[in-house]
């Protein structure tokens, strides 16, 4: 059977608040030094927001896409210092955007898969994860609605057994080699020490997307909206 098909089916639409806030040899770049921090200022009515982000290659950056949503314009900041990034890739059904950051420098990430029980490292820009080990609870088909919709989509995630903080959306998990197995997006409420992360299934799918398209602020939206290149699908 599956992974997906093991997985439980979970609705956790209500429970969960947004964020905006195969192994081998050991990645050339740690996972410290792919974290990088995320600010917006406001699209239209829309809020400014702050989370992580993670150095996936050079030039690019993987972030969660409720953090950029609402979003007039993007600054990344790290060791490089602080530079304008622009949305290439955004995807609601995953809350995943690819960011477009010539300045940033990185060996191309590993993507890996995760077991229950497995340990992994929070390795993000936020405020809870510079890093902090954390444990896989479960794989999870999360059932919520996409970043800035009604519609309810399927979501592949993992549960772990650690609370994040607001500003921690976007931050990687990796596994002890180093390996991206994914993206925090949120935490649960009923729940102290629960929060999800997006998948490596989700991940693989955003980053081999056509990297052509620029997606900037509707101000008469309150969000980004697609303005040139080819349409990327959500999801």
């Amino acid at each position: 059977m599956s992974v997906r098909a093991r997985a439980r089916r979970i609705g956790v639409s209500l429970a969960l608040i947004l964020l905006a806030s195969g192994c081998g040899d050991t990645p050339a770049t740690a996972p410290a030094e792919r974290a990088v921090s995320l600010e917006t200022t406001a699209c239209g009515h829309a809020s400014m927001t702050s989370g992580a982000g993670i150095i996936v290659d050079d030039g690019w950056v993987l972030a969660s896409a409720h953090v950029v949503s609402g979003a007039g314009d993007v600054t990344v900041s790290g060791g490089f210092g602080s530079v304008a990034a622009d949305v290439v890739v955004f995807s609601a059904a995953s809350d995943l955007a690819l960011l477009r950051v010539p300045a940033v420098e990185a060996e191309p990430v590993q993507i890996a898969t995760a077991q229950a029980g497995q340990q992994v490292v929070l390795a993000g820009a936020g405020p809870s994860t510079t890093p902090t080990t954390a444990s896989i609870l479960r794989p999870v088909d999360v059932r919520i609605e996409a970043v800035r919709s009604t519609d309810r989509v399927s979501r592949l995630g993992y549960e772990i057994d650690t609370r994040v903080a607001l500003g921690d959306s976007g931050g990687g998990v990796f596994d002890v080699d180093g390996n991206l197995v994914g993206v925090i997006f949120g935490r649960t409420q009923a729940t102290a020490d629960r929060s999800f992360v997006v998948r490596h299934e989700e991940i693989r799918a955003l980053l081999g997307q056509d990297r052509v398209g620029s997606w900037s602020c509707d101000p008469d939206q309150s969000q980004i909206v697609e303005t040139m290149g080819v349409q990327t699908p959500s999801g």
